[in-house]
């Protein structure tokens, strides 16, 4: 009988050191405090930062300064600055909770961050946006020698999740008429509202420019309403109102508002609801009102797609409308204030008729053959 090999004694493995990952800990509550008002500018921007940096250990005016500069030059809407500022604040939020300071930040505290997000149930769209967040700041930082540039590029290197292009959902032309009907027009600010959701409905405008405009914004060539808006990137346009200036000019009578030339186009009302507030409407009220008369009109805002109909529905209601009603492409770019072509093609929701549409315009035809 063989006899049993002699037993080795291998060395031992050590384990790898908890302390080398980082910890998973439970996403902090998120918090909307960053440079609550309305034009956000370098010197508060920065004094914000430096403030929010400190309780890291960090060298906060270092850090901040590092960040401004480029926040300022490529952010160029006071709106995008927030929204990078509450994304790069609750991040550093997060890491200040486990004890790390954000110029000791890696590229697996990003990973991990992304992990928790997913799993709090923030959209893919929400993570990617922060991601690209966080690759811009620490691109930056590395530049400004603050952390290693394989530290920049490693983060830059964690994969985003994949996001539906202009996930958006958009009205029909049926379902449009039908809201714009179910707006009551016997008060104040019913007539407010109608004109202010034909406004969006007629002009396609986004959001920050038809809230921003004022009474003196308006102009008529004694034929034409129009009303002048400044979109993204600062651009200066003249929308044509067309069938939503009538609204627009009952509101004005109606509100007795129509000489005060630089006071806001659409204001709230006053808490007593006797008359307007001299101030601009603020972001957040036209989305709530596309909710409300959605549902009054019988249509499920939530129910229309992934991320449920808002606002900006209504720009690409716009769009899609103009579309199929004949204009072409590049007449919606215009429109749209679009600077790449793709992009007004990503906001036209094909559908399997337009195939057979297509068909219908194709001229080839035989009419008689020769000889016969």
């Amino acid at each position: 009988m063989d006899s049993m090999p002699p037993r080795i004694n291998l060395p031992a493995v050590p384990l790898p050191d908890a302390a080398a990952a980082p910890s998973r800990a439970p996403l902090l509550p998120e918090r909307s405090d960053f440079l609550e008002g309305d034009a956000p500018a370098a010197a508060r921007v920065e004094a914000f930062l430096a403030h929010a940096l400190e309780a890291t250990g960090s060298d906060a005016p270092t850090t901040a300064g590092a960040l401004v500069p480029w926040i300022c030059d490529a952010l160029l809407s006071n709106h995008s600055v927030k929204a990078y500022g509450r994304d790069l604040m609750d991040f550093l939020r997060q890491m200040q909770a486990q004890g790390v300071t954000p110029l000791e930040v890696t590229a697996d505290h990003v990973r991990l961050y992304k992990r928790a997000l997913l799993e709090a149930g923030r959209t893919s769209a929400t993570v990617a946006r922060r991601l690209s967040v966080l690759r811009g700041t620490y691109k930056q930082l590395a530049a400004k020698g603050l952390v290693s540039w394989e530290t920049a590029q490693d983060i830059a290197a964690v994969k985003a999740p994949g996001v539906q292009k202009n996930s958006t959902p958009s009205l029909t032309q049926r379902q449009a008429i039908a809201l714009l009907e179910t707006i009551p027009s016997d008060t104040l600010q019913g007539m407010r509202d109608l004109a202010l959701m034909s406004v969006f409905f007629l002009t396609g405008c986004r959001v920050s420019a038809v809230v921003a405009a004022c009474v003196g914004h308006l102009e008529t060539d004694g034929v034409e309403h129009y009303l002048h808006v400044t979109e993204k990137r600062n651009r200066k346009r003249r929308k044509i109102l067309l069938d939503a200036a009538r609204p627009v000019r009952a509101y004005l009578e109606r509100a007795g508002i129509g000489d005060d030339k630089e006071g806001p186009l659409f204001r709230p009302m006053r808490p007593d609801g006797t008359g307007l507030e001299r101030r601009h409407l603020d972001r957040k009220t036209p989305w709530r009102l596309v909710k409300k008369y959605c549902e009054a009109a019988g249509i499920d805002p939530t129910r229309m797609g992934g991320r449920g109909i808002g606002i900006h529905s209504l720009r690409k209601t716009a769009i899609n409308d103009a579309i199929r009603n004949g204009a072409t492409m590049h007449e919606v770019r215009e429109f749209a204030g679009h600077a790449d072509i793709r992009t007004t093609e990503v906001y036209f929701v094909r559908k399997e008729e337009d195939a057979e549409v297509a068909a219908r315009r194709i001229h080839i035809r035989v009419t008689g053959r020769k000889g016969e």
